[in-house]
């Protein structure tokens, strides 16, 4: 259901807000089962304030105002169902990516966006560096690490930096380190792999293997560094 404001004696009608239920939280382990290719939903995430609330609902994203208790819905739109967005540590770019693996990166404070891109393999999770210069997303049994565009349209803006390999499973969840000097991932196969984001000499990813089911989520404390 689409709400829409209708001003007085004007025609510039603009979306207020869509009405349905958010997403929530996905089911980590049923939505990256090898025989299906469609996720139980998309994420939700803050802005770095914590005061406002991002929810995906269908193509479209709700931003929520917790302290004012009030709804708007971003004019841009994916062509299919989200499946996973990350903020920008300083809330200027928004990452969407949805079930056909169509990615949108969107000035978030304008709603406007600035690029599109198609991934060639499934994605099911995204995360921005802490530096903001960086974004790392799954990409099948691999995460690739991209650099982050700036709010300037560009001819090419994604510009790949690496791709990590190693764990043997599909990613389910991916972590950076505080400085942004080091990236972590979880797979389904029960690991958690670490990698530097620069090359260092002599340095061999570690691999954290105890697990007897998959891995949800692997985290850093608050002030790791490398």
């Amino acid at each position: 259901i689409h709400l829409i404001c209708l001003p007085t004696m004007k025609f510039n009608y603009k979306l207020h807000r869509l009405c349905g239920s958010s997403y929530g939280t996905p089911d980590a382990l049923n939505s990256l089962s090898p025989s299906t290719s469609r996720r139980a939903g998309g994420n939700i995430i803050y802005t770095s304030s914590g005061n406002v609330l991002l929810s995906p609902v269908s193509n479209r994203i709700q931003v929520i105002d917790l302290l004012t208790h009030t709804v708007r819905t971003l004019s841009c739109e994916s062509r299919s169902n989200v499946k996973t967005i990350a903020l920008s540590p300083d809330d200027r770019l928004l990452l969407i990516i949805d079930e056909e693996n169509h990615a949108m990166l969107v000035n978030f404070h304008r709603s406007v966006v600035l690029h599109r891109f198609t991934f060639k393999k499934n994605v099911t999770v995204c995360e921005f560096s802490p530096c903001s210069l960086y974004f790392a997303v799954s990409y099948g049994k691999h995460v690739q690490v991209w650099h982050a565009p700036g709010l300037r349209r560009e001819f090419a803006p994604f510009v790949l930096h690496r791709t990590y390999t190693g764990l043997g499973d599909a990613v389910i969840s991916i972590q950076w380190g505080s400085d942004s000097s080091v990236i972590m991932a979880s797979s389904r196969n029960g690991t958690a792999r670490i990698w530097t984001t620069h090359g260092v000499d002599n340095y061999i990813p570690v691999t954290l293997s105890s697990h007897k089911t998959s891995v949800v989520g692997a985290y850093f404390e608050k002030n790791f560094q490398w």
